[in-house]
């Protein structure tokens, strides 16, 4: 089965998930992830969202009708809310939910959450148990953003999905995000030690510096063996979604519409030399 290799519509910048529908067949791709963003929140991409939580049920059928008219399907959504640790998220998380399963997708990332003590811990694996339990509702599984807290790495990870045991959650495991978050850490040998319980990946490039915002287009960075990462996945029976997501390069010039596109189209290209699309 040929993998599906999907954009986080994050990587079209200032120009959005309407930018990304648009363009992206011609970058060489036709999935993407779609974001549903909570409504208020201000993107730091400086995008006017398409999907927000105050969505109706006429806003939902002209994004369908948009993605539809595109030839664009939808491979997840990023329902990323904050902390689960927060009552107030979990239930925007759960009505995130409701909205994905509009779309028909099986899987959706957010976060998993962080905690100060054992405390904390124990609410927080509650929560997000109850998001587990929603999510199986909706035939979606949830699948735990590679951000600090409790699955900031694969050790983490493996110690989180461990203690869950939920079969409705599962980890997006981000290969940019393992450099920026954590130090002394070989992407290729964490993504191995939780390639099992691996449902969705954001590819992302880097040059391996922690806490350094550089993700510019895929093969770029020089900091993930992207041939490796499809072998690893691709000997436990993985086929996608592969998530592009591109966030650019602190300090950079703003970049034209044209310029996103090429980076994207630039990743494809790197993809295609790993052997993505064979």
């Amino acid at each position: 089965m040929r993998a599906i290799v999907s954009c986080l519509t994050n990587s079209y910048g200032r120009f959005g998930a309407r930018g990304a529908i648009e363009n992206i067949r011609a970058a060489g791709l036709e999935y993407l992830e779609l974001p549903i963003r909570t409504a208020g929140a201000k993107s730091i991409f400086g995008d006017e969202p398409l999907v927000t939580t105050e969505a109706s049920t006429a806003d939902l059928t002209a994004v369908k009708s948009l993605l539809s008219d595109h030839g664009v399907k939808l491979a997840s959504c990023n329902i990323t809310s904050g902390n689960p640790l927060q009552r107030d998220v979990v239930d925007i998380t759960k009505h995130k939910l409701g909205i994905a399963a509009e779309f028909g997708v099986k899987l959706v990332v957010g976060g998993a959450g962080e905690a100060d003590d054992a405390e904390q811990l124990s609410q927080l694996y509650a929560h997000l148990r109850e998001i587990g339990d929603c999510a199986a509702t909706h035939g979606i599984t949830y699948c735990f953003e590679t951000h600090p807290g409790i699955c900031v790495n694969h050790r983490y990870m493996l110690q989180t999905m461990e203690e869950l045991q939920h079969p409705n959650l599962r980890i997006n495991f981000d290969t940019g995000n393992m450099l920026y978050f954590n130090e002394n850490i070989v992407v290729e040998v964490g993504l191995a030690k939780v390639s099992h319980y691996v449902k969705h990946l954001h590819l992302k490039d880097s040059q391996g510096n922690p806490g350094e915002w550089y993700f510019p287009a895929l093969g770029y960075g020089g900091a993930v063996d992207f041939l490796q990462v499809l072998h690893i996945m691709r000997g436990c029976g993985f086929t996608g979604p592969y998530s592009l997501e591109l966030e650019g390069i602190r300090g950079e010039p703003e970049l034209s519409l044209a310029e996103t596109q090429q980076r994207i189209i630039d990743s494809v290209e790197t993809l295609k030399s790993c052997g993505y699309f064979d």
